[in-house]
């Protein structure tokens, strides 16, 4: 008796712990499972969203995310160039939902500094009259600047929110020139403002920017100078945009005041039309990285534009700022402004402000040594599509020439851009797709926009450096050193 009972409970023993062991591991196993799932997808979210506060945080204290860097002109993101009327069209259709998606998709495009970039970055061009500015805090978007918020002359119903991000140390200069009443104008050919939000105000869209360049400016007429610099970090808890109802008001109303009082001094302005006007200076920065110094350019007067060189359709805004770069008139003195809040008799009506290229640093002056065809000193020889290694070997010490067939996209005095030729070919197989920028000794007849020409053997030009831009395209930086007597 005691045996079987003995058994009957070894039985009872073995079976239970068995049932009761296998249920608990598949809940663990599949617990594990959802986590792991779980882990993946908020990791994708993470890096795919940077936009978001969390994510950034996250990226940043992983140092998976690279503060906003400054860009070359050369080397900037190709973009699209928006006017007042072409971004009413392109964003005035749009609902709440659509323009914050794009707004998202952005600001996630800055942060990110444009690497792999998917489309052209959207740059806003125009004039826009200044309503007010703000300095900007810690707690705002960027630590350290100002924020301008101004109105399209064009078109009244777009405004934008231009932010100046620069040190503590020019804060002063900024808020004696970021006044009201000014006018800013953004030009193709130097401006590189890009838009990073979108918001609806009522029917009225405004659009947050920022320069990419974080180039010098100053005034044309007067005023101290400053420089900007790209911000350490950002800070997305602070929200864009950066202005609200209240400040946008008060802003309209202290714009309204200021045309009052203009209009009251309509007499004594009169007496003054044949002076220049104070206009903001956004000085063309050099193809290196290091941006010039603050200078001013030539007097705008009232009412009276500054010619603007447009690129032909052949050449990209970006290739007309490479051949400007180093064709500007050489800067005179920056004087100090009156602020345009302040009522006299030697005021203009309505100061316009420009965003015009004034290099800081006067004329490039820069002789080399010229060869007969055929007569340079020995190097290797590349064609186009053989350079490419080079933007990412660099080219050392090496003595290295370019040939091939070039068209000329843009001209400027002493600096053109080329396009190698391609063949169907070279356009399936995607070769030789570079920009060529040739630097000619002063003096020297360039080739027009739109020739096309042949470099062969005895003709070669000596590269000089080779870069890749943000956007994968392959920037060769070449001089001209044989010349035909």
């Amino acid at each position: 008796m005691k045996t079987v009972e003995l058994g009957r409970s070894g039985r009872k023993s073995r079976q239970q712990p068995e049932s009761d062991n296998l249920f608990g591991w598949t809940v663990f196993i599949l617990l594990l499972c959802g986590f792991a799932v779980a882990c993946w997808i908020g990791t994708f979210y993470i890096f795919s969203h940077p936009e978001e506060p969390f994510s950034y945080h996250i990226l940043a204290k992983l140092k998976k995310l690279d503060p906003p860097k400054r860009f070359e002109l050369t080397a900037a993101p190709v973009g699209e160039f928006l006017a007042p009327d072409k971004l009413l069209t392109k964003y005035g259709a749009m609902s709440a939902w659509q323009i914050d998606e794009e707004s998202k998709k952005l600001l996630r495009a800055f942060l990110r500094n444009y690497d792999h970039q998917v489309g052209k970055v959207p740059y806003v061009t125009g004039k826009f009259t200044v309503l007010n500015s703000y300095p900007l805090s810690q707690t705002k978007f960027c630590d350290s600047g100002v924020v301008v918020i101004a109105q399209s002359v064009d078109v009244p119903t777009i405004y934008i929110e231009h932010l100046f991000p620069a040190g503590a140390d020019q804060l002063a200069a900024m808020q004696r020139t970021l006044t009201t009443g000014l006018g800013i104008e953004l030009r193709r050919s130097y401006d590189l403002s890009a838009i990073v939000h979108i918001h609806n105000l009522n029917g009225r869209l405004l659009f947050t920017c920022i320069p990419l360049l974080y180039g010098p400016y100053g005034t044309t007429q007067g005023g101290s100078g400053f420089q900007l610099d790209p911000p350490k970090s950002v800070n997305l808890k602070a929200g864009l945009p950066l202005i609200g109802q209240p400040q946008f008001h008060d802003a309209e109303l202290r714009l309204a005041q200021y045309r009052r009082a203009m209009a009251s001094q309509e007499t004594a302005s009169a007496q003054t039309n044949a002076k220049s006007q104070p206009s903001l200076v956004g000085t063309e920065p050099s193809v290196s990285a290091t941006p010039a110094s603050t200078s001013a350019a030539t007097g705008v007067a009232v009412g009276t534009p500054k010619p603007v060189v447009t690129p032909s359709a052949k050449a990209s805004p970006h290739e007309v700022a490479a051949a400007s770069a180093s064709a500007a008139p050489k800067a005179s003195p920056v004087a100090t402004a009156t602020p345009p809040a302040i009522a006299s008799a030697t005021q203009p009506l309505q100061p316009f402000l420009t965003a015009s290229p004034t290099p800081a640093t006067g004329e490039r002056v820069e002789t080399w040594q010229t060869y007969r065809p055929g007569q340079m000193p020995r190097g290797r020889l590349l064609d186009v599509d053989q350079t490419t290694e080079l933007a990412d070997k660099g080219i050392g010490n090496a003595t290295i020439y370019l040939r091939g067939d070039f068209t000329v996209t843009a001209a400027r005095e002493n600096r053109v851009v080329l396009r190698p030729r391609q063949s169907l070919a070279d356009h399936v197989l995607n070769r030789g797709n570079a920009r060529i920028i040739v630097e000619y000794p002063r003096g020297t007849p360039t080739p027009r926009e739109g020739e096309t020409f042949q470099r062969a053997t005895d003709r070669p030009f000596q590269i000089e450096d080779v870069r890749r831009g943000a956007d994968g395209q392959v920037n060769i930086y070449v001089r001209e050193v044989t010349l035909v007597e």
